[in-house]
This record gives structure tokens, sequence and C-alpha cells, in this order.
């Protein structure tokens, strides 16, 4: 149980908290920069972080409908990454039909998460939910940054051209650590059903 909370309160930082934070300094940054809010008091800060961490959701929740079928679990990239995988060595058919694909995939999902706890796919999980709700923070940063640069007294051009890159190469990554993912997950349930089939005829 432990474990889990840890878990969840990583997940729920990453995903939700942080950028929520960060679209709420933007706003403040723009619309509301001569207001003097102290979060010395403790009530505040309470107040400040879950207002950040419901914003976080609803940012979370845009860009799961916004990457669905893209930079998610798309028929097509699942059955790359399982065709592409060096680990496997007795590859299976597919099935052609795309749910019956996304039902083998989800089943193995949950197979690699039962018989395998120690894996990182839990990891890369909140590594690609954190980078999928930062996307947008980022860009409104970035399309707002006329605005709010001025506040902070910072160069214009040079921020641009580091918001660029960062945005796109967060793009890639996402796309990097999606293919990791699918390939992990076909991989760990192909050596779980290895390891119990040993098991199973080392018992009889």
């Amino acid at each position: 149980m432990t474990s889990l909370f840890g878990k969840a309160t990583l997940y729920d930082m990453l995903a939700c908290a942080i950028p929520g934070y960060l679209f709420l300094l933007l706003f403040n940054l723009c619309f509301a920069s001569s207001a003097a809010i102290k979060l010395d008091n403790i009530s505040v800060a309470i107040a400040a972080f879950t207002l950040s961490y419901l914003v976080g959701l609803l940012i979370k929740r845009g860009m799961e409908v916004v990457f669905d079928g893209f930079l998610r679990n798309s028929p097509d990239r699942i059955r790359r990454a399982y065709n592409n995988s060096k680990c496997i060595f007795r590859k299976r058919h597919l099935p052609d039909n795309e749910n019956d694909l996304l039902e083998l995939y989800y089943t193995a999902y949950n197979k690699s998460l039962r018989c395998n706890p120690n894996t990182s796919i839990p990891v890369l999980e909140v590594q690609i939910a954190f980078l999928r709700s930062i996307l947008p923070i980022m860009f409104l940063y970035l399309v707002t940054s006329n605005c709010w640069l001025s506040e902070i007294g910072s160069r214009y051009c040079p921020f641009i051209f580091i918001a660029i890159v960062i945005f796109v190469g967060c793009s890639a990554l996402i796309w990097y650590l999606q293919a990791k993912l699918h390939q992990l997950v076909w991989e760990d349930e192909y050596y779980s059903d290895l390891a119990n089939n040993d098991f199973s005829k080392a018992k009889t």
C-alpha cells in the first residue's frame, strides 16, 4: 500500500500538480502580476496546491483526448513495437483486427504488471503522462511570451528559441517513450510466459 501511494503521489505531482501550477503562474504573470499573493500562509499554500491539482487534472484529461490515437495506444504502433522487438525470439502472428489486437495488448499489459512488479512500465507511464500534460503549458508560455517576458525583464529571442527546441524535443520524447512502453509490455509478457512454462515443466 505504501508503494502504491508513493507511485500515485509521484504520478499526480508530475502529471497534474506541476502543469497546473505552471498554468496558474502564467495566468498570474499575464493578467494578475500586480496582485501580491503571499504563500507564507499554509491555508493559501494548500488552496494554491488544490487549484493547481484541479487545473492539472483538466489539462491531463484534455491532452488524453487530443492524443487519443496519436502518441498513445495506436494499433499500428503496438504492432510495430512487437515486430521490431529483438528480445522476442519466437514471434506469433498478431490479429489483423484492430480491436482484437488492442484486447491482446491490454491483456499483455495487465499480465506484465502482475507478473513482473519490478518492471519500469509504471515509470514510463508517469513520464509520458507528465510530458503530455506539460506540452500545452509550454505552448501557452510560448504564445504569450511577449506579454509576460517584459514583466520579468528577460530577453525575447533566446527564450523563443529554447522553448521551440524543448517543445519539439518533448514531442519526440513522448513518441520514443510510448514505443518503448509498448515494446516492454510485449517483452515482459513473453518472458513471463516462458518462466511460467519452465516452472510448470519443473513441477511435473
